[in-house]
């Protein structure tokens, strides 16, 4: 009981005493007026005694579910989800199952160890246009035309659509995933972070795969023949200037050779130290990004150097599905005593600005 309603039995006890003392007198108008006031005392009482026990009620829910969330594990529930374990009611709050074939979305918390590993690997991906999407498929208006100007309006004028440099991109994510094999007696400590165990091993394959997927479409930009390292400067120097400003030199370790061994009219190094990023060379202020020959082969190896020049956020967009889902298979490692862990993630990619990148091919007059 709280003290309004004190307060209202204490006045309907008073009012009583009142009432009575009114009707020895025969004053029954008087006496039937408190009995009215009485009965109006009573609803407000039964009004004010239900909001208290509700508020109770949700002081009571309020505690137990915090309670629940504290003794909640984020790590242990989605063990238990992934491994089919029996989960508290808190647990399972905690953990989101897919739609189509019985993995678990991995927790933002714990994907944030599998994008850091990435990170420190050379992923081109860092380099485009990434969209996250909420779904597996659709379409995006993108801008494909940086060298158009503001419309002008009154309200006299109609929108001409020709203007509006924009074009639908359509996407599909695709799944591509690792399989994983996990020892038994790991997955028997529910507190064991199985996102950082398998994580290193799937951010270097999801790497290699995204950049693929992303040095497919760099190989279909528009093609400059060349014969020494002025004729990349050239290429940059004839795209936008607006894409010159984030333009970057991408090439593989044979095109960084053949660089790194060029010297100027003073016999210097022609490379120098890259203003944006210090541990990597530029050349002419251009920043160069090296891939192993083996993500990024020559196109005609052995007698022409790649170098794919412009800004990748304007020429590629990445849609990135943004989930990683996790799922094992006990039975498929029967023999082995080990659990079987597939890991995907769903992304596409997809040509935007035909005019952002360009691929300058070099044959060196003197092989070095």
């Amino acid at each position: 009981m709280n003290e309004r309603m004190r307060e209202i039995l204490a006045n309907i006890e008073d009012k009583r005493t009142k009432a009575r003392a009114f009707l020895s007198q025969n004053k029954k108008v008087e006496a039937k007026a408190l009995m009215d006031e009485i009965k109006e005392l009573r609803n407000e009482y039964e009004i004010e005694a239900a909001l208290y026990e509700d508020e109770k009620k949700n002081v009571l829910d309020s505690g137990k579910k915090k309670s629940l969330e504290v003794k909640a594990d984020p790590t242990i529930a989605f063990n238990k989800a992934v491994l089919g374990k029996n989960m508290t009611e808190a647990e399972a709050a905690l953990v989101e199952k897919t739609d189509a074939d019985g993995g678990y979305l991995v927790p933002k918390e714990q994907q944030t160890t599998i994008k850091e590993l990435k990170r420190n690997l050379v992923s081109l991906k860092e380099f485009c246009n990434v969209i996250v999407v909420g779904s597996n498929s659709g379409s995006m208006p993108l801008e494909v035309d940086a060298s158009d100007k503001l419309t002008a309006f009154d309200e006299y004028t109609d929108i001409n659509n020709s203007d509006i440099k924009f074009g639908q991109v359509a996407f599909k994510t695709a799944d591509y995933g690792d399989i994983i094999p996990i020892s038994n007696s790991l997955l028997q400590d529910e507190k064991a972070n199985l996102t950082s165990y398998v994580g290193k091993r799937f951010a270097k394959k999801a790497v290699r795969t995204e950049n693929e997927k992303i040095i497919e479409i760099m190989k279909a930009f528009d093609t400059v023949d060349g014969a020494s390292s002025d004729d990349i400067t050239d290429a940059i120097v004839d795209l936008d200037p607006a894409i010159q400003a984030n333009t970057r030199i991408f090439t593989n370790q044979e095109g960084f050779k053949y660089l790194k061994n060029l010297k100027d009219k003073n016999g210097n190094p022609l490379l120098s130290e890259s203003l944006a990023d210090p541990t990597k060379k530029a050349l002419d202020g251009y920043t160069i990004e090296v891939l192993s020959d083996v993500e990024l082969p020559s196109k005609e190896k052995g007698t022409k150097k790649d170098f794919y020049v412009g800004d990748m956020y304007e020429a590629i967009a990445f849609f990135d599905r943004n989930v990683y889902e996790m799922a094992v298979d006990k039975s498929a490692g029967f023999t082995k005593n080990a659990t079987i862990m597939r890991v995907i993630e769903r992304f596409d990619v997809k040509k935007v600005d035909k005019a952002a990148m360009k691929l300058v091919q070099i044959t060196p007059a003197t092989s070095k």
